[in-house]
């Protein structure tokens, strides 16, 4: 067997699996394999994107390549996790659509469709014309970039709120410096694409490498002797409004001055929420 296995090695051909006293022939690359379907599995379970049972066919279409034996050793160490699996409230089968969308990204099609607003005001589905340019897939849901006519600008879509879609006609050619920029997008957005492109200066008391992971790109200009430090980043500053808020007294903001008086003002209007209580 030894001289089997060296031979086996020479050529590159696989690797003996010895499965209780059973020998089988995989290939080479089969372990490295099975470290990216768990990578990806995982990555998806985590998602919550898709429904229980599109959810299912992904993940077992990514181990069909594998031999048997790491079939059942991907099917037992995701067991627990698929098990736990929670998908959205309202989780849509979103497959097809993505399907759909992504031809229509790469025949650079116009859309006329029925779209669900978040926005209370909106209780039916409107309908929207627009040209799609990216699709991506962000903090539980996909999104759509698209150039909608009427706006004369780039706005962002839900996959799950496109209701249906009415018709696909030719697109424009839009200019490429004008387009947009997925890359500018992961580094100037959290969680919500609003509010103005700001260079901004916070001071943050936790672990450093959470507020840099939060936002790529900023980068630490400054530390102080109680550990904490002094980050500058380049955001949108609705989003960015979120996580600053949501890091309680591990956040001080530094500059601009108008983002200063917008956490002052928000943080007020919370404390006002909670009357002082008197102890007994």
């Amino acid at each position: 067997m030894a001289y089997i296995r060296q031979a086996l090695a020479e050529y590159n051909v696989g690797v003996i699996d010895d499965q209780n006293g059973t020998y089988c022939l995989t290939q080479q690359s089969d372990v490295h394999d099975l470290e990216m379907v768990l990578a990806a599995s995982h990555v998806l379970l985590g998602s919550r994107a898709l429904t229980g049972a599109e959810l299912n066919r992904t993940l077992d279409f990514l181990s069909t390549g594998l031999s048997p034996s790491m079939q059942t050793l991907v099917h037992e160490q995701l067991t627990l996790s698929r098990g736990s699996y929670t998908p959205l409230s309202r989780a849509k089968p979103l497959l097809a659509r993505l399907r759909e969308i992504s031809t229509s990204i790469d025949h650079n099609e116009k859309l006329v469709f029925t779209y669900q607003s978040s926005h209370a005001g909106e209780p039916t589905p409107r309908v929207q014309h627009a040209q799609p340019v990216a699709l991506f897939f962000e903090t539980y849901y996909f999104y759509v970039a698209m150039w909608n006519r009427q706006r004369h600008s780039y706005l962002l879509y839900r996959l799950d709120r496109i209701v249906d879609i009415l018709t696909k006609t030719t697109g424009e050619r839009l200019a490429y410096a004008q387009r947009f920029s997925l890359q500018d997008h992961r580094r100037q957005t959290y969680l919500l694409d609003t509010g103005e492109l700001t260079r901004i200066r916070f001071v943050y008391r936790n672990y450093v490498q959470t507020a840099l992971d939060y936002f790529p790109g900023s980068y630490v200009v400054d530390r102080h002797p109680d550990g904490s430090h002094v980050i500058e980043a380049y955001v949108k500053v609705g989003g960015a409004m979120l996580w600053l808020l949501s890091q309680g007294t591990a956040v001080k903001v530094l500059s601009p001055l108008s983002l200063v008086k917008q956490m002052r003002t928000t943080l007020a209007a919370v404390l006002a929420q909670y009357p002082k209580i008197e102890d007994k």
